[in-house]
């Protein structure tokens, strides 16, 4: 941790130090991201801020589970990738649809959200959750974007492959 920390710290500019807690690393945070292999949850819903926005993306299974339930009632707008793909993997979201905590039907997905067909935050108050299972198809679309930004702005080398 404390090698990440310093690497991060030199590469970015900025200090990067390791929080003697992960209570201590969420509390007061405006962006948490997690992506572990957690059996048990390391963010708690009592430790989010107003306003905090949640990334998590290590729960793609049954038996994993980044969110304590709490985590998840505190999340005014829950978005994911698919949600026929988190009702599948989605360790986080498929305990708390059991437990009444969620109804599949008011999560988001990205795409809506991203193309404005659903509405994101609406308020600086709001606790946000992004569940992502990750869908290949959105990576290809990405780099595709980022390939074609390249290739106008002349930036880059064009290889030959096939």
């Amino acid at each position: 941790l404390a090698t990440f920390c310093e690497r991060m710290s030199q590469k970015l500019s900025i200090d990067v130090s390791p929080a003697p807690s992960p209570e201590e690393a969420v509390t007061n945070a405006d962006v948490i991201v997690t992506i572990t292999n957690a059996r048990d949850p390391v963010v708690k819903g009592e430790w989010l801020s107003q306003g905090a926005h949640i990334n998590a993306a290590g729960s793609n299974s049954l038996i994993r589970k980044e969110l304590d339930n709490d985590a998840i009632r505190k999340s005014d707008i829950i978005t994911v990738d698919s949600r026929e793909q988190a009702q599948l993997e989605c360790g986080d979201l498929l305990v708390a649809a059991e437990r009444g905590t969620v109804n599949w039907e008011t999560i988001a997905e990205l795409g809506d959200v991203v193309s404005g067909k659903t509405p994101g935050r609406t308020s600086d108050s709001q606790v946000t959750l992004f569940e992502s299972q990750g869908l290949a198809i959105q990576d290809v679309a990405t780099a595709m974007k980022l390939y074609e930004l390249a290739r106008d702005q002349n930036l880059g080398q064009e290889i030959d492959i096939f």
